[in-house]
């Protein structure tokens, strides 16, 4: 198996799995804050995971405009797209539907991108000043694929913390 097919299933899993953890989130569920906690609510953090991979992959490694903006999921959605890390208690509202349908056209960019990223573009050195430069496969791998598995992680453990399965396999 190649490198790039390896990492288009790597990344469909961890969105597969990361929405099966929202699936059954409703409103109350997704916009809960701990009082005196140090983290965010579940809506904060599927919101950051999204944008960040928007971001990061179309932004920062193909040089583009990032989907939210490019097909305007900005307007309809109406948050602003954080510019570095998630901010503690970072308090967002938005339509969760709306929110996984551009979800779905992220996840669809970055499969379609891997489908047909040539292996000179994987090789080549992008730095995201938030680690050190690396090739483009290795930052997939590491950080966007890393990241959709870390939050999802966090998602069902809040959901886990509200008394509610933290993943449920099978939606």
């Amino acid at each position: 198996m190649d490198s790039k097919t390896t990492l288009r299933q790597q990344m469909q899993t961890f969105h597969g799995i990361l929405e099966s953890a929202i699936g059954d989130c409703n409103n109350t569920l997704m916009a809960n804050q701990f009082p005196g906690g140090k983290i965010n609510s579940i809506a904060a953090i599927y919101a950051h995971t999204v944008l960040s991979e928007d971001g990061l992959l179309n932004g920062l490694v193909r040089g583009g405009t990032p989907v939210y903006y490019r097909d305007g999921w900005a307007a309809k959605i109406g948050l602003e797209m954080p510019q570095g890390t998630m901010e503690p208690n970072w308090d967002v509202t938005y339509d969760p539907a709306l929110f996984r349908q551009y979800a779905a056209a992220v996840y669809a960019e970055t499969d379609t991108y891997l489908a047909g990223v040539s292996d000179g573009e994987l090789a080549k050195t992008v730095d995201p000043s938030f680690a050190p430069a690396m090739p483009v496969e290795a930052f997939v791998a590491n950080v966007l694929a890393w990241h959709v598995a870390t939050h999802q992680g966090e998602i069902s453990a809040l959901k886990g913390a509200q008394g509610v399965d933290g993943l449920v396999f099978g939606h």
